[in-house]
């Protein structure tokens, strides 16, 4: 019975680390992955200070489809035309702590959050959805949904 014991801890014993050991590989091999999209986010609430869309061709895919806070569906090219004219924003910052993401393959859902201010001095918050996917090597958002947040949240 001690020998059936001690063979029962000691297998356990040698697979625990393999296990945890499996889980800290796949960590890894998303981490560059993280860093790219997350730099991608980063950059993408920039634009909207500088107003510069120059950016917006490599982050966002041609066939990109979001949701704006006020229910409009936009795409690539309309997200192009709203930076041409002239800024509102006074300030966009990405809520790093906030985000999460999950990979799928080569999809990456992420979850955040910006606060943002206009120029007038409004300010406010935005929580979204972000779904990138990996082709030919790149990172891009093909689909977005943003929430505007109440004050009182």
């Amino acid at each position: 019975m001690k020998r059936h014991i001690a063979l029962a801890v000691l297998a356990v014993s040698m697979v625990i680390p393999v296990v945890f050991y499996g889980c800290a590989v796949a960590e890894d091999s998303n981490s560059q992955d993280r860093e790219q999209i997350l730099s991608l986010e980063r950059e993408w609430v920039q634009v909207y200070v500088a107003n510069d869309a120059g950016p917006l061709q490599h982050i966002v895919a041609d066939d990109f489809l979001g949701t704006e806070p006020d229910g409009k569906r936009v795409t690539k090219a309309d997200l192009v035309a709203e930076i041409k004219g002239p800024s509102e924003v006074a300030s966009n910052r990405l809520n790093e702590d906030d985000v999460k993401m999950r990979f799928y393959g080569t999809t990456a859902v992420v979850n955040g959050s910006e606060s943002w201010k206009l120029k007038n001095g409004k300010s406010g918050r935005y929580i979204w959805t972000d779904i990138f996917v990996k082709r030919n090597g790149k990172w891009q958002v093909v689909a977005s949904q943003d929430l505007a947040v109440p004050d009182d949240k």
